[in-house]
C-alpha cells in the first residue's frame, strides 16, 4: 500500500499544461480588456464633464456634438463616431447618449467584441 502512493504524489505534466494554459488564457484577456473598459471610463468622464459645462442646454445639438467629439478626441479616445452620438434637447432637458463597440481582435480569427452604452441628463435652471 505504501508503494502505490509513492506513485500517486501531486500533479502530472498534462495537468501542469492545462494549468498554465488557463492562466495564460484568463492573463491574456485581461491584458486584452483592460484598455477597453479604461476608454469607456474616459468617456464617461467626458459625458460627466458636461454637468460643470454652463448654459449647456442653452447651446445647440450641433455645438454640443462639436463640443463632445472634441473632448473625446483629446481624451484620445479614437473609437467612437458621430453616428455613436445621439443629442436630443427638449423644453431644457439634455440628453447625451454615446452607443458604441469596440471590437479587438484576440488570437487567430477570434475577437473580443465588447459594447457601451453611456448616458447623461442634464436639466436646466
Amino acid at each position: 500500500m505504501n508503494h502505490n502512493m509513492n506513485k500517486q504524489r501531486g500533479m502530472t505534466g498534462m495537468g501542469w499544461l492545462t494549468i498554465l494554459m488557463l492562466i495564460g488564457f484568463f492573463a491574456m484577456l485581461i491584458f486584452k480588456l483592460t484598455p477597453i473598459y479604461l476608454e469607456n471610463y474616459s468617456v464617461k468622464s467626458t459625458l460627466q464633464s458636461f454637468e460643470e459645462e454652463p448654459f449647456i442646454t442653452k447651446k445647440s445639438t450641433r455645438e454640443i456634438r462639436k463640443m463632445l467629439m472634441a473632448r473625446l478626441w483629446t481624451n484620445g479616445i479614437r473609437d467612437i463616431k458621430k453616428e455613436h452620438v445621439t443629442i436630443e434637447n427638449k423644453k431644457g432637458v439634455l440628453k447625451i447618449a454615446i452607443n458604441y463597440f469596440v471590437r479587438r481582435p484576440m488570437m487567430g480569427n477570434v475577437e473580443i467584441i465588447v459594447t457601451f452604452d453611456n448616458k447623461v441628463e442634464l436639466v436646466s435652471n
